[in-house]
């Protein structure tokens, strides 16, 4: 069911939230309409076998058939569910054979219906067809494969990639958003790129900096109807690009809001999370480190056409999941939609068959999967 509050709801509700950083400016405050999403389907459990629990969801879907597709990476598995949360089938494991991960990331799902998991230990990708079966591998990268992806078409997907160029103490991060073909190493075409430099004792002494600015810094989402849609993770700047296929830019969608500071109590959970994240990719080992969050919410943490046609931004500076829908044609500001639940570590996978939405780092200590409707 989806409802529709008034904007002095939202106001009241917002005022129960509470939250930290600067009062909200009218610049700031929702100037439409605000649909509520609620919870139709809810999955996992605390104890059970593993087609009743997660360890760590780090991407999810919901393909044309209505099927709920869960990527764990501390299970090292992907996970197929029906429309009504009952289990399907799981594939994948720990280990180097194929069809097996090492260290799954993220994943898309093209318009066929292959699913390309982005493994960081493969160098690459591990491709499934549309009922999880085997296809292949492109371990295409010497080293620092793409980070995250999104399908433009069933040939063509566009992703981000980080390099890396050391040097006299320095090292250079080179960040890439590019078109590629699938099954193909080089990009056809670059639709923005940057470079960081930072000395190499700074980082080895607070990697905070490098974790922030390379490993999730951007949004992107694609969409064969109208372009690539990016957005670069700012604490100051709201700003949405549109580029065609060609790489033109065809439009920027930017909205004038406050920076919003986090709370001590959200910095606190961030860096203990993160801290034990960065503990669990290396094995427990590695050298010590407490990560230090931005103290700033990021304006634009979210990209994706959704179940509407419409192109869903959620906003970062909210203390519950909060998008703006904008025509993706125009750019014209529609409505909003809010998910009403609090907590800094809210994940959600918007597309065009519906929205699923999980918790990083859950106050019952252990991972739901949530359908919205």
């Amino acid at each position: 069911m989806k409802s529709t509050v008034t904007l002095m709801s939202f106001l009241l509700l917002a005022a129960a939230c509470g939250g930290g950083g600067e009062e909200p400016t009218a610049a700031d405050l929702p100037t439409m309409t605000v649909d509520t999403l609620h919870v139709e389907l809810e999955m996992g459990r605390e104890m059970g076998d593993s087609t009743e629990t997660f360890s760590a969801i780090v991407a999810a879907a919901i393909d044309d058939e209505g099927r709920i597709l869960v990527l764990d990476q501390v299970e090292c598995a992907l996970k197929m569910f029906d429309p009504a949360g009952e289990y399907i089938r799981h594939v994948a494991r720990n280990g180097s054979g194929p069809g097996e991960f090492g260290f799954p990331w993220n994943m898309c799902v093209f318009p066929d219906g292959r699913l390309m998991v982005m493994d960081l230990m493969k160098q690459g990708f591990v491709v499934f067809d549309d009922s999880l079966e085997f296809v292949e591998e492109l371990s295409l990268w010497s080293r620092n494969p793409p980070f995250k992806a999104a399908a433009l078409t069933d040939s063509q997907y566009v992703a981000y990639k980080l390099d890396q160029d050391a040097a006299d103490n320095r090292i250079t991060m080179t960040r890439t958003v590019a078109l590629y073909t699938y099954g193909e190493e080089e990009w056809d075409r670059v639709f923005w790129q940057d470079s960081i430099v930072a000395n190499m004792s700074d980082i080895i002494s607070d990697p905070s900096i490098f974790i922030i600015d390379t490993l999730d810094p951007l949004s992107i989402c694609a969409s064969d109807s109208y372009g690539v849609f990016f957005s670069l993770k700012d604490g100051e700047d709201y700003t949405v690009m549109r580029w065609d296929t060609a790489g033109e830019e065809l439009q920027n969608i930017t909205m004038d809001l406050s920076p919003v500071e986090k709370t001590p109590e959200e910095i606190a959970a961030e860096s203990t999370y993160v801290t034990n994240y960065v503990a669990r990719m290396s094995g427990g080992g590695g050298f010590p480190f407490e990560f230090n969050p931005d103290p700033f919410k990021d304006m634009v943490i979210g990209l994706d056409i959704g179940p509407d046609g419409n192109l869903w931004v959620r906003r970062g500076t909210m203390d519950t999941p909060f998008f703006d829908i904008f025509d993706p044609a125009t750019g014209e500001l529609l409505h909003h939609v809010v998910f009403p639940e609090e907590g800094w570590s809210w994940v959600t996978a918007v597309s065009e068959n519906g929205v699923l939405a999980w918790e990083e780092d859950p106050e019952l200590g252990y991972q739901k999967l949530y359908l919205l409707e």
